[in-house]
């Protein structure tokens, strides 16, 4: 594992340690490695502003894998939620998945992609117990890898194109909350392979805006799907994201035939650039893949 950062200025590495320090106090894991980061930038000028009328902020996002100890008993979710009650006031973004020790050594003997990956690139930002964590033991083959990727993209894609699909047959029907539920197995589905195909990580969780902050760590188009910049936009997505418990369970979930309208297109084009996403991904991982010799024919002897 690395412990240093080449990327981030003096300013921006003082400002992660506080927001580590922060979740340490939170939460008291045994291990954080930072994943990944990603800083916005935004520039504002007006003759109407104070000062020179120029304003610049800065938001910075950490994609981290937080390792607890064995002994903990807390959920995923609500050690994710205590994390976020510390970090919002912060100004960062965080992006947090998590898992307990055991399952990290196991996951690193028998070479798993998503914690091999962050053990070899990742930078150790937090080590409470010192305890080392075991070395990975096997390096998978990058044909393995490619092959484990499409049996994976084949399986979990399809069935979010086959929720499309009753999604579409509810809509013309007019079943727009069902129609809206099946949008977001959709969602989920596409978010799920693409996570596996990138990352190798498998997620399980329903929550879609957790999702495609996940996804953020190595591309930005599912994101702006959902852009969520405006009152309007953020509603839209709450209805989607909800579908999942209220559709079924909530009888006051009433979804307008325009919301449901815009959600069909706004899926569409999700797995349109899911789907070119992994076709990029799918050359990525044959342009990694080293070239031996001798060369066998494909072609069927006579």
């Amino acid at each position: 594992m690395l412990t240093t950062f080449q990327h981030l200025s003096p300013s921006e590495l003082s400002r992660l340690a506080q927001l580590v320090q922060k979740i340490v106090q939170a939460i008291n894991p045994d291990k954080i490695i930072c994943y990944g980061s990603r800083i916005t930038t935004m520039q504002d000028w007006s003759p109407f502003m104070e000062r020179d009328g120029y304003k610049e902020t800065i938001h910075p996002t950490y994609d981290f894998l937080l390792i607890t100890n064995n002994d903990e008993k807390r959920a995923d979710h609500e050690i994710i939620q205590a994390i976020e009650q510390v970090t919002t006031p912060t100004g960062c973004a965080v992006t947090i998945i998590v898992q307990q020790l055991a399952s990290v050594n196991e996951a690193l003997e028998k070479g798993a992609r998503f914690v091999t990956a962050v053990y070899s690139k990742g930078v150790l930002v937090y080590n409470g117990t010192g305890l080392p964590l075991a070395i990975p033991q096997v390096e998978l083959d990058m044909s393995i890898i490619r092959n484990k990727v499409e049996a994976y993209w084949d399986k979990c894609f399809s069935q979010a194109q086959r929720f499309f699909k009753t999604a579409s047959y509810c809509f013309e029907n007019e079943w727009y909350e069902q129609a809206t539920f099946d949008l977001h197995q959709s969602v989920q589905h596409t978010c799920m392979a693409l996570l596996r195909a990138f990352t190798g990580h498998r997620s399980t969780t329903h929550n879609l805006s957790r999702l495609l902050e996940l996804i953020g760590n190595f591309s930005y188009e599912p994101i702006v799907v959902f852009p969520c910049i405006t009152k309007e936009e953020t509603d839209l997505f709450n209805l989607l994201n909800r579908a999942y418990s209220e559709a079924r369970y909530n009888e006051q979930y009433v979804v307008p035939a325009g919301k449901a309208t815009i959600l069909i297109e706004r899926v569409k084009q999700l797995l349109a650039i899911a789907e070119q996403l992994y076709q990029e991904r799918l050359l990525t991982l044959q342009n990694d893949q080293p070239v031996s010799f001798p060369l066998i024919s494909t072609h069927a002897q006579a």
